[in-house]
């Protein structure tokens, strides 16, 4: 019986991973399906995308305090699991479907108070928490709370093998409550995408150059500034390299400043968040991917499945993705070898082909939207 109403919970609406696997499962949802997005905080960036896609927005729009406010910190989760709980109750869900460190804590809770058939959790990367020094109470206090936060969800979905592995091992989750579903991305969109004279001139290159994109959070995890420092390492040998980056983030200002003391501003475009992504890869000679951990990124399989080539860091999120052939893997944090692959792709434009067809390949394989939506759906049945 496929369910009537589901009901994601989600920490924010910003522009990331989770939340563009929400929006796909979404635009997957069969007919007669309602799919409901509770937002715990104020920020909506893709609110208008959820709306196209036929889902329906519900904003708590409550700031997260600081847990050195611990009454606020306590209202700010005991106010949202009343929300969920009314919310979940009016809309009579079938299922409530947690994304992201708030959001699980506030919708496990509220799904088991308001007697929800079915409360799932999607654990959307490999790092449960943040390690603190050996001996630190905090460390235990953390590991025991998610084991027993996740064994009152009906179903704990890990996006990729790494982080199934890491609940097995830390939390001691095993099958039917474990479960693993790789992420997956609208194959057939990035397939249909058709090269932008006008979108390479928005990330700065002409039709000469030779354009890198990166796509993702300008946060310290996916270490930008390893690509900066790999695009001055070339930039005598190789003048017409220009590189894009897609995504806003905490670091933004940094990196440009890293930019421009490395000599290579005029170089470098920095787009923010963008929802034209086929478009941009269309316009992309290869992508760039510096990550010192992924759970299982979507952006990668995007670039797979528009058959680009791609140099990524050797982790292992990236390594369930890509197996030899199918890109150039450096180690992380290692600027020459992040150069050193990029200039190979661009002396052997036939094995930069190939990678990018073997990839593609694989993508139409494993990575299809519609076979994890279909995963998702036989749980929420």
């Amino acid at each position: 019986m496929t369910a009537r109403v589901v009901l994601h919970v989600i920490d924010a609406l910003n522009v990331g991973g989770a939340q563009e696997l929400v929006l796909l499962l979404a635009r997957q949802a069969p007919p007669g399906q309602k799919t409901v997005v509770c937002v715990l905080q104020p920020d909506l960036a893709m609110r208008e995308r959820f709306l196209a896609a036929g889902a329906e927005v519900a904003a708590l729009g409550r700031k997260r305090p600081s847990i050195f406010s611990p009454g606020r910190f306590l209202a700010y989760f005991l106010c949202g699991v009343r929300d969920v709980v009314r919310l979940s109750r009016r809309l009579k869900a079938d299922v409530v479907q947690c994304h992201l460190g708030d959001a699980e804590i506030v919708g496990i809770v509220a799904g088991r108070l308001a007697g929800v058939r079915k409360t799932l959790v999607t654990v959307h990367n490999p790092i449960l928490y943040h390690e603190r020094p050996a001996g630190d109470p905090r460390n235990l206090l953390h590991r025991v709370s998610l084991a027993v936060l996740y064994r009152l969800a009906w179903r704990v979905v890990a996006v990729s093998r790494q982080t199934e592995h890491v609940l097995r091992r830390e939390l001691g989750l095993a099958p039917p409550r474990l479960a693993c579903v790789v992420n997956g991305v609208d194959v057939a969109r990035f397939e249909a995408m058709v090269p932008s004279a006008a979108a390479r001139r928005e990330c700065g290159a002409g039709p000469d150059d030779f354009l890198i994109l990166n796509i993702g959070r300008l946060e310290d995890q996916k270490r930008q500034d390893i690509l900066l420092a790999a695009l001055a390492e070339m930039a005598e040998s190789q003048p017409r390299v220009r590189l894009c980056l897609a995504g806003a983030g905490s670091r933004e200002d940094d990196l440009a400043r890293m930019a421009r003391e490395l000599g290579v501003a005029d170089r470098v475009r920095f787009l923010g968040a963008r929802s034209d992504i086929p478009e941009l890869l269309g316009a992309a000679d290869m992508v760039a991917v510096a990550s010192v951990w992924e759970g299982t990124s979507l952006s990668l399989m995007e670039s797979m499945a528009a058959a680009k080539p791609i140099v990524a860091t050797d982790i292992p999120g990236n390594r369930e993705l890509l197996d030899p052939g199918q890109a150039l893997l450096v180690p992380a944090g290692d600027v020459r070898a992040m150069a050193r692959a990029i200039v190979a792709l661009i002396a052997d434009p036939a094995m930069a082909r190939a990678l990018g067809k073997a990839a593609r390949d694989k993508a139409r394989r494993f990575f299809d939207i519609r076979n994890v939506a279909a995963a998702y759906q036989a749980m929420w049945a």
